[in-house]
């Protein structure tokens, strides 16, 4: 009876760096091992980087910032009054030095009817400016926060504007007896006016979906 033939393997050596794959004799048969150091290294997925992103810590905590964007809302209130007198006392001394003859018209109007709006008018910009100079003045008293392009203020209103748009309802949906509460989140001072605001919200959606009478909370 012949005997069967023994096939030998020889053993295959390779460098300790080599990024192929290593064949080495066994008693069952070829054994392939693949180099660990490509199978350790894995690069690092999108989603893994998202979160790693998404996870960055805020600059201020919500209810300092909360405090800080209350007082900013303060400063440009207080403002508004000294610069509404300021354009109505700029104004009205201008134009009540100047001469006007009654029989000459300006666009076929007297000069002191036209006077006195350009007055009324330096009034309404002295009104609308007051909220950019109390902006201003409170940024300057406040530069460590508030300085730069990219300033913990500046990165807090980004994530509060965020957040407001994410959870405001939508004011399509509003009716005579159902208004949208606060689009823009103004009256939102603290943590506690941010849980109303968004209590709010949701009776909103609630009586505009469904038509539900929900009751104020």
């Amino acid at each position: 009876m012949a005997r069967p033939s023994t096939i030998l393997f020889r053993p295959i050596l390779l460098r300790p760096n080599a990024a192929g794959p290593a064949i080495s004799k066994s008693a069952t048969g070829i054994a392939i091992r693949f180099a660990s150091s490509s199978s350790s290294s894995k690069p690092a997925t999108p989603s893994q980087s998202r979160t790693s992103t998404s996870s960055t810590p805020l600059p201020l905590p919500w209810p300092e910032y909360l405090g800080l964007r209350k007082q900013r809302r303060l400063w440009s209130s207080v403002t508004t009054i000294p610069t509404t007198f300021l354009g109505l006392f700029l104004g009205g001394s201008y134009f009540a030095s100047l001469e006007s003859d009654p029989s000459q018209l300006i666009m076929g109007i007297e000069a002191m009817y036209v006077y006195g709006g350009a007055t009324l008018g330096c009034m309404a910009l002295g009104y609308l400016a007051g909220p950019t100079v109390g902006s201003s003045l409170f940024s300057l008293t406040h530069r460590s926060i508030s300085a730069g392009k990219n300033s913990p203020l500046e990165i807090m209103d980004r994530e509060f504007y965020n957040r407001i748009k994410r959870n405001r309802a939508d004011p399509t949906l509003q009716s005579a007896q159902n208004i949208s509460p606060d689009f823009y989140g103004e009256k939102i001072t603290s943590l506690s006016t941010y849980r109303r605001w968004l209590r709010d919200q949701a009776v909103y959606k609630r009586k505009a979906m469904h038509g539900v009478p929900a009751e104020d909370a």
